[in-house]
This record gives C-alpha cells, sequence and structure tokens, in this order.
C-alpha cells in the first residue's frame, strides 16, 4: 500500500464554530477520493487544511512521506507541505495580466526555482494535454471559463505534486462549459494521477472516484467505493443527502 496522503484526526473551529470534528482520512497514490456533502458539512475546510490555506487546530497531516503536526507547525513546514500539493479553485485564481502559458510557468520558475526553458516546454505539453493547442499567448479575458479552469488545472499538473485537491472546480461554470473540465480531470484519473475533489457533480463523482467521503456536521459519516455510496448507502444522512440531490437514486456506476 502506497500512502500519499495521511490525515489523522483534524479539528478546525473559527471562534466557537467547530467546522471539522476529528476527521481522519488516507490516500493512496493513484487514487481519486471525492468528498460529498450539504452545504456546510465541513468538506471545504478541511479540503483546504490538506495544505494550509486553512490551518487546522489540532491533528496530524502527512503528504507523500512528510508528516507535520498541525498544531505546532512552522512556516518553513507549511511551505514544505504545499512543495508536495497543488490546489485548483473555483475561480481559477489565474494572473489576469500573463498569459495561459505565463501562468503555467509561474510556480515552477519563481517558487521551484527549476530552468526557465525546462518549464516553457513542459507548459506546452501541459496545455496540449488540457486542449488548449494554440491558446498559449492567450490573456485569461480572452478565455472562456472552461478553458481558464483547463489552465488552472495545467498550472496544478506543473508543479509535479503528489497530490492535486480540487475545490468546486466547475462550480463557476456555465453548465455547458462544465463538460470541458470533467473530461481533463477524467483524463488525469486514467493516467493516475491522486486527487481530492470536492464537487457537487453526483454523476462525475459516481464515474471517476475510486473513493467516496461523505461528509456532513464536521465529520465524516461514511466512505467507500462510488458502488458502495451511490447503490447501497448504509447511514441514514448519506440516503437523505443523496435523496435530496437526486430523488430517484440511479447513479450509473
Amino acid at each position: 500500500m502506497n500512502i500519499v496522503i495521511n490525515i489523522t484526526n483534524i479539528h478546525k473551529a473559527f471562534g466557537k464554530n467547530q467546522v471539522i470534528k476529528g476527521v481522519s482520512l488516507k490516500v493512496e497514490k493513484g487514487e481519486v477520493v471525492v468528498i460529498l456533502g450539504p452545504s456546510g458539512s465541513g468538506k471545504t475546510t478541511f479540503l483546504r487544511c490538506i495544505n494550509f490555506l486553512e490551518q487546522p487546530d489540532e491533528g496530524e497531516i502527512e503528504v507523500d512521506k512528510l508528516k507535520v503536526n498541525a498544531k505546532h507547525i512552522s512556516h518553513k513546514e507549511i511551505m514544505a507541505v504545499r512543495q508536495k500539493t497543488a490546489m485548483v479553485f473555483q475561480g481559477y485564481n489565474l494572473f489576469s495580466r500573463k498569459t495561459a502559458l505565463e501562468n503555467v510557468t509561474e510556480g515552477p520558475i519563481v517558487v521551484q526555482k527549476r530552468p526557465k526553458a525546462e518549464c516553457l516546454q513542459q507548459a506546452k505539453k501541459l496545455l496540449d494535454l488540457v486542449g488548449l493547442q494554440g491558446k498559449y499567448d492567450h490573456y485569461p479575458e480572452q478565455l472562456s471559463g472552461g478553458q481558464q479552469q483547463r489552465v488552472a488545472i495545467a498550472r496544478a499538473m506543473a508543479l509535479n505534486p503528489a497530490v492535486i485537491l480540487f475545490d468546486e472546480p466547475t462550480s463557476a461554470l456555465d453548465p455547458e462549459l462544465v463538460g470541458e473540465v470533467l473530461d481533463v480531470m477524467r483524463r488525469l484519473a486514467k493516467e493516475g494521477m491522486t486527487m481530492i475533489v470536492v464537487t457537487h457533480e453526483m454523476q462525475f463523482a459516481s464515474d471517476i472516484a475510486s473513493h467516496v467521503v461523505v461528509m456532513d456536521g464536521g465529520i465524516i459519516v461514511e466512505q467507500g467505493s462510488a458502488q458502495d455510496i451511490f447503490l447501497n448507502p448504509k447511514e441514514k444522512r448519506t440516503q437523505d443527502f443523496l435523496k435530496r440531490i437526486r430523488p430517484a437514486n440511479d447513479y450509473i456506476i
């Protein structure tokens, strides 16, 4: 078993509001873990705790053999964790004054201090991979939402991370653009990229997930294979959540 992510007993509060209440999770290399749950369940906060965009109040996080104590972590350790992870956000977060190619090369050149020629070559290959041939010199405002999100995915991959974290990557897109982003993510899954995905796209989750986690009230209420969760959920909170999303629980696995 090759564990890439090992999270133990993570807690996170905002003031008196306990958002994450002792969550633990293991992710193996090449797995696609999809996190589901109602609004306010803590799933996005949990995702952001993994790379310390939100600092947990306690617990341990291990990423690619680097283990840190969330309560007593140093800035240097946070930077080391972030070197092993990459995040794709809801809102793309591209640099508006940089081209697609420059957005993809920024992290490897500036943060990782890799040779510029090597980074440019890799960036072009990644933009080709996500279907953006011929868009290297386009600025974000010249790209559709779906194209911008595909640049964001290429930018994440350029860091050569151990895991990519996706926070509702299609929620800001018009419905007709969702499919092109999901297709890229399916391709990454087939190539063995380790991913943790918070999403509301249920059919996509049932298609792509090797492991599904259902959160509610800041805890994991149920987890298992896509088939287990979508076709035979055991916990009432999972059943109620799936019924609200799709009354006829008829996901194709």
